[in-house]
């Protein structure tokens, strides 16, 4: 049963038990008169004079209640009266404090309403702020880890310096290799890395490899400005390639890469000015560098500068 009929049948039934209640009383009244004199009443006189005598009543207790809660001058026709009996303590009828009730409930609900929609976008926010907060905290962490890798690193070149094995560069070499591609901001287990240093031919020659074919590390040589290591070399500056798909210029023919890549970082490993190498991560995803890891991979190429220089002093 929907709304409207509810209100249909309350209406009905109400109607019904007061014509009963009215036929009812009017009758006890017709008997009531009766006993006291002569005169004949009929149910239908007693039941009309009763709903004049309530009619009354309630529309003379309606006005009075309207004279209390309105401070506007009372017109009797030709002339206005002050309102003298205006209360605003006074009490309104029921009817008008259920119709404020279900107005302050309307605007609770809309202020609720918008508290939720609030506290959506709050929620979000602070979903966000957290997001935020975990890549700070991972690039936090991946410093303190870039800070510890140095400090290992220069523990190690002194203490394989100080051993003074034939293999020692190599053997450094191979942990610049595993340290440098920790420090990553982007996943680290697709990465493959290489260390080229320039050989007696004057050719870049593949020193030290990480997840390399072992056929590359003994193919892959570079003249000055040749694909993408010989750019690094002949141009002695840093450059990351997010999509080596779009690059026409290093990554063709016989400089095509054995297996596919998609992005590509290469340093220039430098003894002041001179390049005397390039160090090179791979990933296997395109887009897979920031800038910041320009920056930090860096120092790794810087640290295998400074192992060829006290090597070639040597």
């Amino acid at each position: 049963m929907n709304k409207k009929v509810k209100i249909l049948v309350s209406w009905i039934i109400g109607f019904s038990l007061t014509t009963l209640i009215f036929i009812g009383v009017g009758e006890a009244l017709v008997k009531i008169f009766s006993h006291w004199n002569d005169e004949k009443y009929t149910t239908f006189s007693m039941v009309r004079w009763l709903s004049f005598v309530i009619a009354l009543i309630v529309i003379s207790a309606g006005i009075a209640k309207y004279l209390r809660t309105n401070d506007n001058a009372v017109s009797i026709g030709f002339t206005n009266i002050p309102n003298i009996v205006y209360d605003e303590q006074f009490e309104k009828a029921k009817d008008y404090k259920d119709k404020r009730l279900i107005k302050k409930n309307t605007e609770l609900h809309e202020k609720i309403n918008a508290l939720e929609d609030y506290n959506i976008d709050l929620i979000a926010e602070l979903e966000t702020k957290g997001l935020e907060m975990d890549e700070i905290t991972y690039i936090s962490d991946i410093f303190i880890r870039h800070h510890k890798n140095t400090s290992r690193l220069v523990r190690s070149l002194t203490q394989l310096m100080e051993e003074g094995k034939q293999n020692w560069k190599y053997e450094f070499c191979n942990n610049v290799l595993d340290e440098c591609v920790t420090i990553l901001l982007e996943d680290r287990a697709d990465k493959s890395s290489t260390i080229y240093f320039i050989n007696d031919e004057s050719k870049l020659e593949m020193f030290a490899y990480n997840r390399i074919e072992f056929s590359s590390s003994r193919e892959r040589v570079f003249k000055k400005g040749d694909g993408f290591a010989g750019h690094i070399w002949e141009t002695g500056e840093t450059l990351l390639i997010n999509d080596v798909s779009l690059d026409n210029e290093h990554f063709q023919g016989e400089f095509a890469p054995v297996h596919e890549y998609g992005s590509i970082l290469g340093v220039p490993i430098k003894i002041g000015k001179e390049v005397v190498g390039v160090l090179c991560i791979q990933s296997e995803k395109a887009e897979d560098f920031a800038e910041d890891d320009e920056r930090t991979v860096v120092f790794y190429a810087e640290m295998c500068g400074l192992a060829h220089f006290y090597d070639r002093m040597n």
